[in-house]
C-alpha cells in the first residue's frame, strides 16, 4: 500500500479528530481540552510527550540525536463565540494525520510533532523555544504550514524567503502643558508634535527607503482631549510597523524613536513611548525549501506547487525559522463554496479533503529527507 492508500485509509479517523478539536476550540494559553485531545491520541498510538508552556505537546516519534520538526499551532479565535476562524483544527489534525502515517509506515528515523498554543496572542513559538523544544532531540529542519483561503485544494503555495511580516507596535504619548483653549501662548500643546512626527515618518519611510523592500508604518489611533476649550496636557498615538526585512525592521525603529524625539522638543514637549517588537518576519530557508518544491512538484505536479505573494500579516512560526532552517507552505482549501472567505472571518470554512493532502505533502517530504 502506497502513503496516499494508506492516508486514504485512515482518513475517515483524521476527519473525526478534526471536528472533534473544532467543537472544543479554546482561546490562546487556555487549549487545555485541545491539549487532553492531542495527548490522548498520541498515548493511543504509543507516541511518547510532553507538555511545554502549559497547554502545549511535544510529541517525538523514534529515538536519537537530530530529528525534523513539525509545526501544529492549536488556538482558536473570539469570533463567533469561540472557534477555529483561521484553521488551526486543519493544522493540528493534518499533523495528527502524519503522526499516525508515519507510524503505520514503520518510518524509523527521528521526528518531532509541535503543537504550538497561544499564535492568536502574544505567540507561544517563543516560549516553547525557551523552554527548550528544539532540543533533545535537536531539531535540525522545520516545516510549518497555513491552511489558505481561495488556493484551489490539491495545489500549495511556496517560495523561500520572507512570506509574512514582522509586526512591531508602538504606543507613544506626547506630553506639554495643558490650559485654556483661548490662551494658547501659556500652553504647550501635544498635537502639535503628535501631527508633525506622523507627517515626517510618512514621508521619511518614503523617501528613504528602498521603494522595492515593501513596509509598513500605519498610525492607527491619535487621541488628545475632549473638549473645545481645553489644551489637553497628552496626546497619544498608537500605530503598527510591519517589513519583511529585520534590517528594515531596526532601521524604522530607530527612525520612529529619533522623529518622535526632535518633533516633541521643538514644540517644547517630551514623549514617553512603549515600543513592543513582536514577531519577526517568517523567512524559508532557500536551500530547504529549493529541496521542498522539488520534491511535492514530483509528488503533486508542477502545475500544483503556485509561488506565494507575501503578505503583511504575521505568524510566530517566524521564531522557529529563526533557530533551524525551516520552510512555511500554503496549504489549498478551495473547493467551490469551501474556502473562499478569509482567514478571522465568521463565514471561514474549508474542504475537508485539504486534510489528506496536507498529510500526504508533508509525509513524503519527511521521509525524502532520510
Amino acid at each position: 500500500m502506497d502513503i496516499k492508500e494508506l492516508i486514504a485509509k485512515n482518513i475517515s479517523t483524521i476527519k473525526d479528530l478534526r471536528k472533534k478539536l473544532n467543537v472544543n476550540a479554546e482561546l490562546s494559553f487556555e487549549e487545555n481540552k485541545t491539549q487532553g485531545i492531542i495527548i490522548d491520541f498520541l498515548k493511543d498510538i504509543n507516541i511518547e510527550t510532553k507538555v511545554l508552556v502549559r497547554t502545549g505537546v511535544v510529541a517525538t516519534l523514534n529515538s536519537g540525536d537530530t530529528c525534523i520538526a513539525v509545526r501544529a499551532d492549536m488556538d482558536a479565535l473570539p469570533v463567533n463565540g469561540v472557534s477555529h476562524a483561521c484553521g488551526h483544527d486543519y493544522h493540528m489534525a493534518i499533523v495528527l494525520g502524519t503522526v499516525l502515517i508515519l507510524k503505520k509506515l514503520g518510518f524509523n528515523k527521528v521526528v518531532k510533532f509541535i503543537f504550538q498554543p497561544g499564535e492568536e496572542n502574544e505567540g507561544g513559538a517563543d516560549p516553547m523555544i525557551k523552554e527548550g523544544v528544539l532540543e533533545d532531540p535537536k531539531v535540525n529542519y522545520m516545516i510549518g504550514f497555513h491552511v489558505w483561503p481561495n488556493v484551489k485544494v490539491g495545489t500549495i503555495e511556496v517560495a523561500s524567503g520572507a512570506s509574512m511580516a514582522s509586526v512591531d507596535n508602538f504606543h507613544m504619548r506626547f506630553i506639554g502643558k495643558g490650559g485654556h483653549a483661548a490662551m494658547p501662548h501659556l500652553c504647550k500643546n501635544p498635537i502639535y508634535p503628535a501631527i508633525e512626527f506622523i507627517q515626517s515618518m510618512n514621508i521619511q519611510s518614503r523617501i528613504e527607503n528602498n521603494p522595492l523592500d515593501s513596509h509598513i508604518i500605519t498610525f492607527a489611533s491619535i487621541k488628545c482631549g475632549n473638549a473645545n476649550n481645553v489644551i489637553a496636557e497628552k496626546c497619544e498615538v498608537l500605530g503598527t510597523v510591519r517589513t519583511f526585512s529585520n534590517q528594515l525592521r531596526n532601521k524604522l525603529h530607530d527612525d520612529i524613536l529619533i522623529n518622535s524625539k526632535l518633533s516633541a522638543e521643538k514644540y517644547g514637549c517630551k514623549v514617553e513611548m512603549e515600543y513592543d517588537f513582536q514577531y519577526p518576519p517568517l523567512i524559508s530557508n532557500e536551500l530547504l525549501t529549493n529541496k521542498f518544491i522539488e520534491i511535492t512538484k514530483k509528488l503533486i505536479g508542477v502545475d500544483k506547487v503556485l509561488h506565494l505573494e507575501k503578505t503583511f500579516a504575521a505568524e510566530d512560526f517566524a521564531f522557529f525559522a529563526e533557530k533551524v532552517p525551516s520552510v512555511h507552505f500554503r496549504l489549498g482549501i478551495g473547493d467551490g463554496s469551501k474556502g473562499i472567505h478569509p482567514l478571522h472571518s465568521p463565514d471561514f470554512d474549508a474542504s475537508e479533503d485539504s486534510i489528506l493532502n496536507g498529510i500526504y505533502i508533508i509525509t513524503n517530504f519527511i521521509i525524502s529527507m532520510e
